[in-house]
Protein backbone atom coordinates (compact mmCIF):
# COMPACT_ATOMS: atom_id res chain seq x y z
CA UNK A 1 0.00 0.00 0.00
CA UNK A 2 1.19 3.21 -1.18
CA UNK A 3 0.96 6.38 1.68
CA UNK A 4 0.26 9.54 0.30
CA UNK A 5 2.81 12.49 0.93
CA UNK A 6 2.38 15.91 0.45
CA UNK A 7 -0.70 18.07 -0.62
CA UNK A 8 -1.78 18.11 -4.43
CA UNK A 9 -1.83 21.00 -6.49
CA UNK A 10 -5.44 21.33 -5.82
CA UNK A 11 -5.50 21.11 -2.34
CA UNK A 12 -2.84 24.35 -2.06
CA UNK A 13 -4.65 26.27 -4.33
CA UNK A 14 -8.08 26.08 -2.29
CA UNK A 15 -5.76 26.76 0.58
CA UNK A 16 -4.91 29.94 -1.09
CA UNK A 17 -7.80 31.26 -1.84
CA UNK A 18 -9.57 30.75 1.32
CA UNK A 19 -6.75 32.22 2.94
CA UNK A 20 -6.37 35.47 0.60
CA UNK A 21 -10.41 35.65 1.15
CA UNK A 22 -9.85 35.74 5.00
CA UNK A 23 -6.99 38.44 4.62
CA UNK A 24 -8.91 40.41 2.23
CA UNK A 25 -12.27 40.50 4.83
CA UNK A 26 -9.87 41.55 7.25
CA UNK A 27 -8.33 44.08 5.15
CA UNK A 28 -12.10 45.60 4.46
CA UNK A 29 -13.12 45.39 8.02
CA UNK A 30 -9.81 47.28 8.64
CA UNK A 31 -10.82 50.24 6.32
CA UNK A 32 -14.66 50.69 7.29
CA UNK A 33 -13.35 50.77 10.65
CA UNK A 34 -11.44 53.83 9.91
CA UNK A 35 -13.76 55.57 7.89
CA UNK A 36 -16.55 55.15 10.71
CA UNK A 37 -13.78 56.52 12.97
CA UNK A 38 -12.89 59.64 10.93
CA UNK A 39 -16.59 60.25 10.59
CA UNK A 40 -17.31 59.84 14.29
CA UNK A 41 -14.52 62.17 14.86
CA UNK A 42 -15.88 65.06 12.53
CA UNK A 43 -19.25 64.51 13.92
CA UNK A 44 -17.93 65.39 17.45
CA UNK A 45 -15.86 68.52 16.17
CA UNK A 46 -18.75 69.67 14.10
CA UNK A 47 -20.99 69.61 17.36
CA UNK A 48 -18.66 70.93 19.58
CA UNK A 49 -18.50 73.59 17.42
CA UNK A 50 -21.92 74.16 17.33
CA UNK A 51 -22.41 73.83 21.11
CA UNK A 52 -19.56 76.73 21.24
CA UNK A 53 -21.48 78.57 19.51
CA UNK A 54 -24.74 78.57 20.85
CA UNK A 55 -22.76 79.14 24.28
CA UNK A 56 -21.65 82.25 23.14
CA UNK A 57 -24.87 83.59 21.68
CA UNK A 58 -26.06 82.50 25.15
CA UNK A 59 -23.50 85.23 26.74
CA UNK A 60 -24.82 88.35 24.77
CA UNK A 61 -26.80 90.35 26.43
CA UNK A 62 -29.63 90.97 24.63
CA UNK A 63 -31.68 89.48 21.69
CA UNK A 64 -30.86 92.09 19.65
CA UNK A 65 -27.47 91.77 20.17
CA UNK A 66 -27.73 88.68 19.24
CA UNK A 67 -29.32 88.93 15.91
CA UNK A 68 -27.33 92.23 15.25
CA UNK A 69 -23.78 89.97 15.47
CA UNK A 70 -22.40 87.80 12.15
CA UNK A 71 -22.01 85.08 13.35
CA UNK A 72 -20.15 83.04 10.56
CA UNK A 73 -17.90 85.79 10.66
CA UNK A 74 -17.35 85.74 14.65
CA UNK A 75 -17.01 81.51 13.87
CA UNK A 76 -13.96 82.13 11.44
CA UNK A 77 -12.27 84.70 13.78
CA UNK A 78 -12.77 82.36 16.37
CA UNK A 79 -11.17 79.47 14.92
CA UNK A 80 -13.90 77.10 14.25
CA UNK A 81 -13.26 76.05 10.54
CA UNK A 82 -11.01 73.45 11.45
CA UNK A 83 -13.06 70.46 9.30
CA UNK A 84 -12.70 70.12 5.45
CA UNK A 85 -14.77 72.36 3.36
CA UNK A 86 -16.30 73.66 7.03
CA UNK A 87 -19.19 76.08 6.80
CA UNK A 88 -21.32 77.74 9.99
CA UNK A 89 -24.90 79.05 9.45
CA UNK A 90 -26.72 80.62 12.06
CA UNK A 91 -30.89 81.29 11.23
CA UNK A 92 -33.16 83.09 13.44
CA UNK A 93 -36.47 81.77 12.63
CA UNK A 94 -38.46 85.45 13.78
CA UNK A 95 -35.52 87.87 15.08
CA UNK A 96 -38.57 89.73 16.75
CA UNK A 97 -39.84 86.92 18.70
CA UNK A 98 -39.13 86.62 22.45
CA UNK A 99 -37.76 83.42 22.89
CA UNK A 100 -35.46 83.61 20.02
CA UNK A 101 -35.81 80.36 18.14
CA UNK A 102 -31.74 79.66 17.03
CA UNK A 103 -30.94 76.90 14.67
CA UNK A 104 -26.65 76.58 13.79
CA UNK A 105 -26.00 74.37 11.06
CA UNK A 106 -22.22 72.62 10.53
CA UNK A 107 -21.07 71.98 7.00
CA UNK A 108 -18.47 69.96 6.08
CA UNK A 109 -16.59 67.67 2.98
CA UNK A 110 -15.12 65.09 3.17
CA UNK A 111 -13.80 62.56 0.76
CA UNK A 112 -16.15 63.79 -1.17
CA UNK A 113 -19.26 63.10 1.43
CA UNK A 114 -21.41 66.01 2.07
CA UNK A 115 -22.49 65.96 6.04
CA UNK A 116 -24.24 68.59 8.33
CA UNK A 117 -24.88 68.63 11.90
CA UNK A 118 -27.82 71.28 13.11
CA UNK A 119 -28.36 72.39 16.90
CA UNK A 120 -31.35 74.13 17.93
CA UNK A 121 -31.79 76.40 21.15
CA UNK A 122 -34.59 78.75 21.82
CA UNK A 123 -33.59 81.61 24.36
CA UNK A 124 -35.08 84.38 25.71
CA UNK A 125 -33.66 87.40 27.37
Amino acid sequence: MKTKKGLSLAELLISVFVLSIGILSVLLFYTNTIASVQYARDMTLATTHGEYLLEEIQTRSSLANITATDWVAWSEAAGLNTLPSESIDVDFADTTANPLDITTTINWVRNERESSISLTTHITK
